[in-house]
């Protein structure tokens, strides 16, 4: 699973965390719950009737490709033929997608999880719901700056920020 849930813009680029939602210069980063509660979030999604925050992620096929490789050596014919048809999915997959869409997703998740935080697991679903409202915010902000720019985006799987 990914630690990171980032924006990485058109031209290849992470955007950075919102000045204004770091004005004491604290380092904070966003991205890192809602990649935690992505299943739940898109069956909440999918029950208020808008794209799921997983259509707008990007997946490379490099890892899959790899995967091909050593199944191909192995002589794994059953995995060679899951990795095809993965790597033949994800190829199909858009690159860039409207910042406009998925705000939509974005603003109806907020206003879903800021009166229903009880939803979340955890020992304490409202401290959940705070920093997974904490990640939405980054991307909304981040979002409608992309939008007033007419840039696209992808939501990409990080392990690392570089």
């Amino acid at each position: 699973m990914a630690y990171w849930l980032t924006i990485e813009l058109e031209h290849g680029t992470i955007a950075p965390l919102p000045t204004t939602m770091d004005t004491q210069v604290e380092g904070l980063v966003y991205g890192t719950t809602v990649p935690q509660l992505l299943k739940q979030l898109d069956q909440i999604t999918q029950a208020l009737g808008v794209e799921g925050i997983e259509n707008f992620i990007y997946k490379d096929t490099k890892g899959y490709s790899q995967l091909l490789k050593e199944a191909e050596s192995e002589g794994n014919a059953v995995l060679a033929s899951a990795m095809r048809a993965e790597i033949a999915t994800l190829s199909a997959q858009p690159r860039w997608h409207d910042p406009a869409i998925a705000k939509q997703t974005i603003h109806s998740l907020k206003d879903f999880l800021a009166t229903n935080p009880h939803v979340l697991p955890g020992r304490d679903p409202q401290a959940t719901a705070n920093w997974t409202l904490w990640d939405l915010e980054a991307y909304d902000r981040i979002l409608t700056d992309l939008e007033t720019q007419g840039l696209k985006f992808a939501f990409v799987e990080r392990h690392s920020l570089n």
